[in-house]
């Protein structure tokens, strides 16, 4: 029978949710995660999974059951603007490739093999602070419940109707940012080399590629929308006439082929700064946050954020902060571990934004292609 009370109800069952799951479970706290959408799902990301993913999975003993889904391994970086010249980088680390479907599948069932109760498919419609604590309202396939609680941790991602409910001030920015992904089966590129990552840059888009598992490539873009008449797909085909580093390694039946592929993608994306808390509800991943692609790996950011929320509570339990307290000591240790990354990597996300950023970047970058290696460990944790 499902309980109706818990230390911690966590609203979203994705990296950031999953890994706060487990190892507040594993600190002896009882823990509810409500996702609503089924697993595997995909969503919207570039599935890329840098040194910090392994740290954390290694550390909550995963790390064989990670690699027993066969993720793509990858070791080197190219950036591939629209100039002649290409730069390269090896990476320090072995970086891996994998569907957000499996992985984040993998991610919730640790969290429930840890002790989590998991309510899924449901919807969080509300959340009210009842004295030092929450009383979660949540909809399911068997109707609507109350869950009380002492924490809650907002992991629903970018935005959410909560947001609203909550509200929280703003919500989201209007931005003309929108993000798209596809699945590509990997014979669509022409020697393409499954262990590196490539970034493309044309006006106002930037596009990364690398291989999955499953005989599989993932085509990530962040467009900047000026012309509406330019669907995602015609954006990849704009960047196949635009840049001769993309066109290269793509297969003549590419620009046909991917008309029936489906497409993931968020519009609206605004990668500015958020309240890490919102009425006493601690956020966490793109709650916290939007993580702009070029901060190294957004997916390990977010482990990395729900590992240190349950961190926070458990440091609050043990100490016997007041919840101020908590919450404080929650968003300076945040600042702490993202700050410098997130800005390095808005000022290069804005640089291949711009046309006149990457011409003045190709320049630098061929006068001093070490530089590379320098910018890839300043977005690392």
């Amino acid at each position: 029978m499902q309980r109706n009370d818990y230390d911690v109800v966590i609203a979203g069952g994705g990296p950031a949710g999953s890994i706060a799951g487990t190892y507040l479970s594993r600190m002896g706290f009882s823990v509810c995660i409500i996702e609503k959408k089924e697993f595997p799902r995909e969503v919207l990301c570039g599935e890329f999974l840098s040194r910090e993913v392994l740290d954390i999975l290694t550390d909550i003993g995963l790390r064989e059951q990670f690699l027993h889904l066969k993720p793509n391994p990858i070791s080197s970086f190219r950036f591939c603007p629209d100039y002649p010249r290409t730069f390269s980088a090896p990476l320090t680390f072995i970086g891996y490739g994998l569907k957000r479907g499996a992985f984040d599948l993998l991610l919730l069932h640790a969290a429930q093999q840890a002790g989590a109760a998991v309510i899924q498919p449901a919807a969080v419609e509300g959340i009210v602070r009842i004295g030092q604590g929450f009383q979660v309202n949540v909809t399911d396939g068997t109707g609507a419940k109350s869950i009380r609680c002492t924490h809650v941790i907002a992991a629903y991602g970018k935005f959410n109707v909560l947001d609203k409910t909550i509200r929280r001030d703003p919500p989201h920015r209007v931005s003309s940012l929108n993000g798209i992904k596809f699945h590509v089966p990997k014979h669509l590129f022409v020697d393409y080399p499954e262990n590196e990552i490539q970034i493309f840059t044309t006006d106002a888009l930037y596009c990364g590629v690398n291989v999955v598992n499953e005989g599989t490539a993932t085509v990530c873009f962040l467009e900047k929308r000026s012309r509406e008449d330019l669907r995602p797909r015609e954006r990849l085909a704009d960047l196949i006439r635009t840049n001769r580093h993309f066109r290269k390694i793509v297969h003549p039946d590419f620009a046909a082929a991917i008309e029936s592929f489906p497409i993931y993608g968020t519009s609206n994306i605004y990668f500015g700064k958020k309240s890490l808390v919102e009425n006493g509800i601690m956020m966490i991943g793109d709650s916290a946050q939007v993580i702009a692609p070029l901060s190294g790996d957004g997916i390990g950011m977010a482990m990395q954020c729900g590992k240190l929320a349950a961190e926070s509570i458990d440091e609050g339990r043990r100490k016997n902060y007041r919840s101020e307290e908590l919450l404080v000591r929650y968003s300076q240790q945040w600042h702490s571990a993202f700050r410098r990354r997130l800005w390095t990597a808005g000022i290069i996300q804005s640089i291949f934004m711009s046309k006149n950023g990457r011409r003045i970047s190709n320049t630098i970058l061929s006068s001093f292609p070490k530089i590379l290696s320098s910018i890839i460990e300043h977005t690392r944790g």
